[in-house]
């Protein structure tokens, strides 16, 4: 009697194991740890009108987190925008959009990597010399790799606790700061040196916009968890918003509470490494206990920021290569942890190696590794976002069936012979004001201009090498990985097609 064939193995996909608490953490984690990196660059370009600066990307982040909020409960799968452009425009745009993703995801676990030993020299003032915070940051990138090898919700455990505890400190901090500088009538009271359009200038306000940015670059690494969330459908929009709101009044009150307290130039050199531990210190009345407490919180925040760029850059990795983008070696799941353990070292080990770089500059007379850093950031997560916005709009109407648990308020519709047109109208401002955004980062930080360059350059080379070698379309979709797939939760929807 003959035998039946056997089955052809599935694909092991990502395991549902994040809630709304781990996936607000994951949010939290690289946007919370924005305000205690961003504060001390955006001083140092806006100084007095660094509240504006931050206020005014806010904007543009809100706008984007709505956006993501309704594409990523809409696709539930891996991979953020590059997942959303497939859907809109194929697989050109996707690779672009991803590609152009790990290039800030490297940039953020390196540039968090520095404060979080940074903000440990209040205790050892030995971690102030660059060597010493070089390696630092060396150690603890080479021991998050290792964590995220393990698993995601072992990572995602670690990043809910030290959130919350950054959150209330953030909280106290700034209730602390406001009753001691209101009674004396100090909030607002700036000095003569501030005047919109002359100290700081619009080039300089604009500067200051452009990094703050550093600070809401986020939201992307929370869309990358999708598909290890339970419940898409609905923790996706309610750990967005909650994320939306939270850090959005944090950075204005902590921005506000810190130029009062502390002058810019002094918050953006004494401080550069860990600003808010330079407002805690300088708070009338405010002890060491609490000054050293900010300062194991700054790290700890500032650690979970660096973790949230390595899960970015490997859930990125890893949907590029199920849609045949990159070779499939970096989607390969690790047999025991089922992680992505090959796109956690590749661009992980990328981290370190940029660690190095920006150290060796510095120690040879260059610029301080923040400052270099920071001119690198931006440029590729700018074009994720306004592809983001791009997307929302195409699917809309190109995926009308499609079950959206999510949806952004406020859209046009216009009769056509075709069927309905929809312009949604909050997304068409994101994608205006985030490609705003990215042209002043593309005229104002050079280095960023020229790495982006050859970032693209060496990504496109290796995408049409790629492609056609396997004999697959430039332009269009080609068939993805075969994959396991995880039982969708109550308003999830189906996985993105082929």
């Amino acid at each position: 009697m003959t035998q039946p064939p056997e089955k052809p193995a599935r694909r092991r996909g990502l395991k549902r194991t994040i809630g709304i608490g781990g996936l607000f953490s994951i949010g939290y984690a690289d946007v919370g740890a924005g305000i205690y990196l961003a504060l001390s660059l955006v001083a140092l370009h806006a100084g007095y009108a660094t509240p504006i600066a931050i206020g005014i990307a806010a904007i543009a982040y809100f706008l984007t987190g709505l956006t993501y909020a309704e594409l990523s409960s809409t696709y539930p799968t891996a991979g953020g925008s590059a997942a959303f452009g497939r859907a809109a425009f194929g697989d050109t745009v996707s690779f672009l959009a991803g590609w152009m993703l790990c290039l800030d995801y490297v940039v953020t676990a390196a540039i968090f990597s520095i404060p979080a030993i940074g903000y440990l020299s209040y205790f050892t003032p030995l971690l102030k010399e660059p060597i010493w915070l070089g390696t630092g940051a060396i150690i603890l990138l080479a021991s998050l790799l290792l964590l995220n090898v393990i698993g995601i919700k072992e990572s995602a455990n670690f990043t809910f606790g030290l959130s919350i505890l950054s959150l209330l400190s953030e909280i106290a901090l700034i209730i602390l700061g406001l009753a001691l500088v209101i009674p004396n009538g100090a909030l607002f009271r700036w000095p003569q040196t501030f005047n919109l359009g002359t100290m700081p200038t619009w080039s300089q306000l604009i500067q200051g916009i452009t990094l703050a940015m550093v600070s809401y670059l986020g939201i992307e690494a929370l869309a990358q968890a999708a598909e290890e969330t339970k419940i898409a459908g609905k923790t996706i929009p309610r750990a967005t918003m909650l994320t939306l709101v939270i850090v959005i009044a944090l950075y204005l009150a902590i921005s506000l509470v810190a130029v009062n307290v502390v002058p810019p130039t002094i918050l953006s050199s004494t401080w550069k490494n860990d600003p808010l531990s330079g407002v805690a210190s300088n708070l009338p009345g405010t002890g060491v206990l609490i000054t050293g407490w900010i300062a194991l919180l700054g790290s700890a925040i500032s650690i979970i920021g660096a973790n949230a760029g390595i899960i970015g850059s490997s859930r990125t990795l890893f949907a590029l290569s199920r849609y045949r983008l990159l070779p499939r070696r970096f989607g390969q799941i690790h047999p025991k942890f089922r992680t992505p353990h090959i796109a956690v070292m590749t661009f992980g080990i990328g981290s370190i190696l940029l660690v190095v770089f920006s150290t060796f500059v510095y120690l040879t007379g260059g610029e301080d590794p923040l400052v270099l850093l920071g001119s690198l950031y931006n440029v590729g997560a700018l074009v994720a976002y306004v592809s983001a916005h791009a997307s929302l709009i195409v699917t809309r109407n190109t995926d009308k069936p499609r079950f959206r648990p999510f949806r952004v308020p406020l859209t046009l519709r216009f009769k056509r012979k075709s069927g309905m047109l929809e312009l949604p109208l909050l997304p068409l401002l994101g994608l205006l004001a985030t490609s705003a955004i990215w042209v002043a980062v593309i005229v104002t930080h050079e280095l960023g201009r020229e790495l982006g360059i050859v970032w693209v350059v060496m990504g496109m080379g290796l995408y049409i090498y790629f492609r056609r070698k396997n004999r697959l379309p430039l332009r269009g979709r080609a068939p993805p990985e075969p994959r396991e797939t995880s039982s969708p939760g109550k308003g999830e929807g189906p996985i993105l097609p082929a």
